[in-house]
């Protein structure tokens, strides 16, 4: 089961500009966290929905391995809409969603691996949507399938995302978790800077890991991967170096230099003009990118055994 995300911080109620007046909380910093905790629990693909500060907030975030969907509307566009747009960007290749707006930042990784773990207890069924609760009070973020998006889309009434769940009788299950994370909003001030103090002292050291693969030099790694991933979705390489906030030149440069190591053509391309042509990742390069994908994640279980072999026993 692929799992994305949806991070929404363009910048009406709930968004980035939301921690404008929080002097003592760096919404940058807050933003990192949120795509770090999905990333480590396991989640496949994130999309943060930026347009306040856009262009700050996307170089700052550049190295993550989100894909930025930039709002040109974002002061009047609904949080529903910046929703759609991200899971419709991830939905041909990820089976669940999440969705967070950039206020509810708080929640830890182990609250987002709960709620994988029961959407994929009910794996076959499509029709749920999985909400975190602690102490009766529900928060986010939410898990959904892929096959509700269309749904979502078509809702024109009121109250957003609630809105559109309360009216077209979306079954809710609401799973309890050990985090007050879930239920604190950036615009509710002192409470959540105190429980952003707390979870700042909680916040514990770990590994983190890069792989890359080489032969004659470095190849192949994360920035590529995450390059390819997009190329195979927009089919374009300039819209895939604009997604991921890479320069257009330093894209091709990790292409020509992953084909000259492997000795085979990873993306296919035909001439274009100013838009930079028509480009798909190959047969091949689709299969190097799935083992290197799996090969990652062997890795990172393995050094996070290990580090707590040796630095917590």
């Amino acid at each position: 089961m692929r799992v994305g995300a949806v991070i929404a911080a363009a910048g009406k109620s709930g968004g980035y500009k939301s921690y404008d007046k929080m002097k003592s909380v760096d919404g940058i910093q807050v933003l990192r966290q949120m795509i770090l905790n999905f990333k480590r629990a396991g989640v496949d693909e994130i999309v943060l929905i930026t347009g306040y500060q856009a262009e700050q907030v996307e170089k700052k975030l550049a190295k993550l391995g989100a894909v930025f969907l930039r709002s040109e509307d974002y002061e009047k566009e609904e949080m529903i809409t910046s929703a759609v747009r991200g899971m419709n960007y991830l939905k041909p290749r990820c089976e669940k969603f999440f969705f967070c707006p950039a206020g509810v930042s708080l929640f830890t990784e182990d609250t987002v691996r709960v709620l994988m773990q029961k959407a994929k207890e009910n794996e076959n069924d499509h029709e749920k949507v999985y909400v975190p609760v602690w102490e009766e009070r529900k928060g986010h973020p939410i898990l959904m399938d892929r096959n509700m998006i269309d749904q979502f889309a078509s809702y024109e009434g009121e109250g957003g995302l609630k809105g559109a769940m309360d009216v077209l009788n979306v079954e809710r299950i609401f799973v309890p978790v050990e985090d007050n994370g879930v239920a604190i909003y950036s615009g509710q001030g002192e409470p959540f800077r105190e429980i952003f103090k707390e979870k700042e002292k909680e916040r514990r050291i770990r590994p983190r890991v890069k792989l890359q693969l080489e032969k004659n030099e470095n190849f192949f790694g994360p920035g590529i991967v995450f390059l390819l991933r997009q190329i195979d979705t927009l089919g374009s390489v300039r819209d895939a170096c604009a997604k991921t906030g890479m320069s257009y030149s330093k894209g091709w440069s990790l292409i020509r230099s992953a084909e000259k190591e492997l000795g085979y053509t990873v993306v296919e391309r035909s001439p274009g003009g100013k838009h930079g042509g028509v480009a798909s990742v190959s047969e091949a390069g689709k299969d190097i990118l799935r083992k290197y994908e799996l090969l990652e994640k062997d890795v990172v279980k393995y050094a996070e055994k290990r580090y707590k072999d040796i630095f917590e026993s």
